[in-house]
């Protein structure tokens, strides 16, 4: 009892210790106070000795659990709790589940499409309450939360790391997964280093570029970078949506031996042509209209306003194309006064059946941004039989044949982005055969499909060599 007493008191301090050192270096930096910066590393020694019996003694821990599961297999013998031979058990690190975005809303397909077949997947992340989350999924309260000045919608959950590191040992996981280089990556790198587990990390999403486009500040992307290649040199393996993002991060400087480009699927039966409904385009005034469709965050970092000024000069040409654009987001307001007088059509946040209808019931896809690594909307768009309009930067023009099933413009070129929507407001018909084209296209890019070949790369990458390297350290 006073074991637990001690180290609930010890856990409860290094959490108050944590938010102290964060809080105390995020104003020195803002400050640009070099001198207080330094003083927090005495913090974060304060900190590291609290701990450190902690860390040693898992590490320890994890040694004595692997001989006994040595001398297990040796004399064909079981192991309480232990999992079978050729399953993976994998803690999947994300910062939240319940942000609407193409990561989030990923993880949680690939919850669900892991118990469907049999594996074992789960989700580790750090939200304020632990209502309405799937099963599979582990909360940990955060101990405290930073929010970013330049980005007021967005903040950091800080997670209690002894917690986390003592469920993932005595869960006995066998793999650690990170899918941010948030506070919640961190853990999970720590947490493989401490527990001897190997670990991999997915890169979904571009933040060296989005840090340069909120703040407008060079030096913040720079140092953003150094961070982020720091962080992902640090895993065993890097899974990419796209070969672009992967060529990014070595021009920056990760190991190309590290980096794979990992599948990305859609569900073909939710989006799907057949949802067309005049239910979402009479309410909207889209009757005898081309409806252009727009569907994610609405925030700057998505090329939103190059979409304004492009589409700002299409109505003198094509008066009934209208621009419909779901979602909501920090650049909402500014973007619906930019086009006022337009016939644009803001519908706020869809989701379920709602977003399929709306999907299904426009004419064609436009997503500007230069920034995405993947970009599921532009999957799901031609899932609902939709032609989709891209840049030629980033991830998501890897998802599109050229001339077939969509069109690919200038990224951050105005005249080359209205002459693409020109093009597709011109063709109605040529228009309707790429729709089905696109249809056709991702009928062979199935949820279940990626996941399986998602999963025969984890197990060509780590399970074989994880057990040799195991039992030579034994």
């Amino acid at each position: 009892m006073a074991e637990k007493i001690w180290y609930r008191f010890v856990g409860q301090v290094a959490d108050s210790l944590l938010v102290h050192l964060v809080d105390r270096a995020a104003r020195s930096l803002r400050s640009g106070n070099l001198f207080d910066t330094f003083g927090s590393l005495g913090s974060a020694a304060a900190l590291y000795g609290l701990l450190a019996p902690y860390f040693v003694a898992y590490s320890h821990f994890t040694k004595d659990k692997a001989l006994a599961k040595e001398i297990a297999r040796r004399h064909n013998l079981s192991m309480h709790g232990e999992t079978r031979e050729g399953i993976f058990s994998v803690a999947h690190f994300l910062d939240t589940v319940r942000d609407v975005n193409g990561v989030a809303k990923t993880l949680l397909q690939q919850l669900q499409t892991a118990r469907d077949l049999g594996h074992q997947l789960t989700l580790f992340t750090s939200e304020e309450s632990d209502d309405g989350l799937p099963d599979g999924v582990i909360n940990f309260r955060p101990v405290g939360r930073y929010q970013l000045p330049e980005y007021p919608e967005l903040s950091l959950s800080l997670p209690p790391f002894l917690q986390i590191l003592a469920t993932c040992y005595e869960q006995s996981f066998t793999q650690i997964h990170s899918a941010t280089p948030g506070p919640m990556g961190l853990a999970a790198l720590a947490t493989a280093r401490i527990l001897s587990l190997p670990i991999a990390a997915t890169y979904h999403t571009a933040f060296p570029q989005y840090v340069k486009r909120l703040t407008g500040d060079e030096g913040l992307e720079a140092a953003t970078w150094r961070y982020i290649i720091w962080y992902y040199n640090q895993m065993d393996q890097i899974y990419v949506p796209s070969a672009a993002t992967g060529q990014e991060l070595i021009d920056h400087g990760v190991s190309r031996e590290k980096i794979r480009t990992y599948p990305r699927g859609v569900d073909t039966e939710f989006f799907h042509p057949g949802l067309a409904s005049e239910r979402f385009r009479l309410p909207h005034g889209l009757n005898g209209k081309t409806a252009a469709l727009y569907v994610g965050r609405i925030s700057k970092e998505k090329d939103l306003d190059l979409l304004c000024q492009a589409y700002k000069r299409l109505p003198k040409t094509h008066p009934d194309t209208a621009l419909v654009v779901v979602d909501d987001g920090p650049y909402r307001e500014e973007m619906e006064r930019t086009l006022e007088g337009t016939p644009a059509v803001f519908t706020g946040y869809l989701s379920g059946k709602e977003l399929a209808e709306a999907y299904a019931s426009c004419d064609f896809f436009v997503f500007p941004s230069t920034t995405d690594t993947f970009g599921n909307v532009v999957l799901e768009a031609q899932a609902s039989g939709l032609p989709v309009v891209l840049s030629d930067q980033g991830g998501p023009q890897e998802n599109v044949m050229e001339g077939e099933t969509g069109l690919i413009f200038r990224g951050s070129v105005e005249e080359s982005l209205l002459q693409v929507l020109v093009w597709m407001s011109s063709r109605p018909e040529k228009r309707r055969e790429m729709g089905r084209k696109a249809r056709a296209f991702v009928e062979k890019r199935s949820f279940q499909k990626a996941f399986l070949t998602m999963r025969q790369m984890y197990e060509a990458d780590f399970h074989g060599g994880k057990g040799d390297a195991l039992r030579e350290a034994v």
